[in-house]
């Protein structure tokens, strides 16, 4: 208990460190400045007590600036040879600083100590600078302080670009049917939102994610996948976290996850985490199809929509604050849609609870919901007849739920409904024609629900310019 309580107060003190250790360098630095002034001016005796304090302070808060970071050092997350490397470094600051103030303090007067005192200051203001160095670099990166020089400066000493500030560039993968999934789609995601704080140069939570084997095993809190599980996968727990959560990922000064690439890293988790598979051999979600054409380029079965409608030429009343933070509360994310709009996007992809019952909280918001995610929750045809009063709806998601075709009729009265997704639904050829009489529809996906090739023949034939998705089924 009493050991428990002890880790627990060194992991918080551990936290200040980058805070006290500027004391030391600040102090020592003052303690330079004066040795200067009075080598200079010739008025040393005046200074000597001045310098004298310095050096101590200097020397007490180095070695309390040690005490702190080896406290930060237990936590894990820093390359081991660099943090051995400025721990001692530091150790070694706070000793020579300490011989300095000895020197000072006793024997100043005396002129066969002042060689060494000078040696000794010199010294200590080459380890002072190049502890601070290793510091920065555990924090920043080896190149912190070259990555950014100008070119051609920066040519000139042979320094390339710095992996965070060169832009990426996505590959385009040609046939994406073909593509491995995660060395192909997922890898990339890691790699530029995950891997700046969980790779071999820098290692937070214990966790290294740049290789397979140890992003599997997980860090200090434990697996952060688990396959087949998206829901309880701690890798998904944290992006879906608030953005004024500290604990989301990535960190607020890191760049943030797109809803395209939460949505792959979903699809992927949700189908078993498999590093070997490809696109063709994993069941298709339409979460994914927006990332897929993002992170590999457009294919010929995969659609990135756009939603171009009459809706957003409209003007809309802002939402109520409290009818956003009911749903907020809850789990569900809600974000606006387009700038300068009072149009939003509802979305349970975190919340699979929401049920019939819950529809009353989006009713209130029924003139700013555009895009509607409610895929994987427990809605039944009867959150559907309630959904038909939605009327600025242009984008919805319903797949994988327990909705079937005499709840997707209730649907015909949305004027401005362009995409729909029944995937993996008791849907059957009789929801899918009750969708001919939607005028604004463009684009259905379907695969996995009752639908048949005859149905989607006769919807074919009435309604020839909605694309229709519907895998194995389609001619």
């Amino acid at each position: 208990m009493l050991l428990d309580i002890a880790n627990e107060w060194m992991n918080y003190l551990g936290h200040f460190h980058p805070v006290i250790v500027h004391l030391p360098i600040g102090i020592l630095f003052v303690a330079f400045i004066l040795e200067l002034v009075a080598w200079k001016s010739g008025q040393a005796a005046l200074l000597n007590q001045g310098i004298a304090i310095c050096l101590a302070a200097g020397c007490t808060s180095a070695v309390v600036a040690c005490i702190f970071g080896w406290f930060l050092s237990l936590d894990g997350g820093y390359e081991e040879k660099l943090l051995n490397l400025h721990l001692w470094m530091g150790i070694l600051v706070a000793v020579i600083a300490g011989g300095c103030w000895i020197i000072k303090k006793k024997y100043g007067r005396l002129l066969s100590c002042r060689k060494l005192y000078t040696s000794l200051l010199l010294i200590l203001f080459l380890v002072l600078t190049l502890t601070g160095h290793l510091g920065g670099s555990m924090t920043h990166g080896e190149d912190y302080l070259t990555a950014g020089l100008p070119r051609p400066f920066a040519n000139w000493f042979g320094i390339q670009e710095k992996m965070d500030t060169v832009r990426h560039v996505k590959k385009i993968i040609a046939n994406l049917q073909e593509a491995v999934v995660y060395t192909d789609l997922v890898q990339p995601v890691l790699d530029e939102k995950c891997y700046s704080c969980h790779s071999s140069k820098k290692i937070k939570g214990a966790l290294r994610m740049d290789a397979t084997d140890l992003l599997f095993k997980g860090g200090k809190h434990g697996v952060v996948i688990k396959p087949g599980n998206a829901a309880e996968s701690e890798i998904m727990i944290r992006v879906l976290l608030p953005k004024d959560d500290d604990k989301r990922m990535p960190p607020k000064d890191k760049k943030a996850i797109t809803k395209d690439e939460i949505g792959l890293l979903q699809w992927w988790i949700k189908n078993g985490a498999d590093t070997k598979k490809k696109v063709r051999e994993l069941p298709p979600d339409a979460a994914m199809l927006p990332a897929l054409a993002v992170l590999g380029g457009p294919a010929p079965d995969t659609i990135k929509i756009t939603p171009l409608s009459r809706v957003f030429d409209k003007t809309q009343a802002a939402a109520k604050q409290a009818d956003i933070d009911a749903l907020v509360k809850l789990g569900i994310l809600v974000s606006p849609v387009a700038k300068g709009k009072q149009l939003l996007e509802i979305s349970c992809i975190n919340y699979t609870g929401f049920n019939n019952s819950k529809m009353p909280l989006l009713l209130k918001l029924a003139d700013n919901i555009a895009w509607l995610r409610l895929d994987n929750t427990a809605i039944t045809d009867e959150a559907l007849t309630q959904m038909a009063q939605l009327k600025n709806l242009v984008r919805l998601n319903l797949g994988e739920t327990n909705i079937s075709s005499p709840g997707i009729a209730k649907l015909k009265s949305l004027p401005n409904l362009e995409y729909i997704n029944i995937i993996n639904t008791k849907v059957n050829d009789d929801g899918l024609l009750a969708l001919s009489g939607i005028a604004s529809l463009k684009h259905i996906y379907c695969w996995g629900s009752q639908v048949t090739q005859k149905g989607i023949a006769i919807f074919k034939q009435k309604n020839p310019g909605v694309q229709l998705e519907a895998g194995n089924l389609l001619p």
